[in-house]
């Protein structure tokens, strides 16, 4: 590798904003990840967010009978500004439903919340196909690392010959 080659490869792989896995993530076929605006005027919580979903699938429900609150089965935060160390990064909640179908209505259209006149846009997506592609990214930047690490212990061992 020409040395221009891995000053690049170096300086992206130190500004690049990637997770870290232990493994390959667990599949979560009825889960969403909700992505908070970096923008909004307003603080989003678990509540606001519940509320909100719950009003998504009351306006897009066919069966009055159904209970929307028993279709979201959890809602936990996902703090990506401080995991990531860059306040570039939108925070996340990951929303399991109690099933595929619930997910699915849900991701339909975006979900906006309004509070007091200002309104905030939150985009939702599969949580599997979401995470998997970030899982790509940590596996992809693993190989890089391992190539500098290597071509600086060649660097090295050249050096002192």
């Amino acid at each position: 590798m020409n040395l221009e080659t891995y000053q690049k490869l170096k300086k992206r792989l130190n500004n690049r904003k990637v997770w870290y896995f232990n493994g390959p993530p667990e599949k979560r076929p009825s889960a969403l990840l909700a992505i908070l605006p970096s923008d909004a005027s307003f603080n989003i919580d678990h509540q606001r967010l519940y509320d909100a979903l719950c009003d998504s699938l009351k306006t897009s429900s066919t069966n009055a009978n159904s209970n929307v609150e028993q279709r979201i089965v959890s809602i936990e935060f996902v703090p990506l500004s401080c995991i990531l160390n860059s306040l570039d990064m939108s925070n996340q909640f990951i929303v399991d439903c109690d099933t595929i179908d619930t997910k699915r209505q849900l991701m339909e259209k975006p979900l906006k919340i309004v509070v007091h006149k200002h309104s905030a846009i939150i985009e939702l997506h599969s949580y599997d196909e979401s995470i998997q592609r970030e899982y790509e990214k940590f596996v992809k930047s693993e190989k890089y690392r391992e190539l500098v690490k290597n071509h600086d212990a060649a660097v090295k061992r050249k050096s002192t010959k």
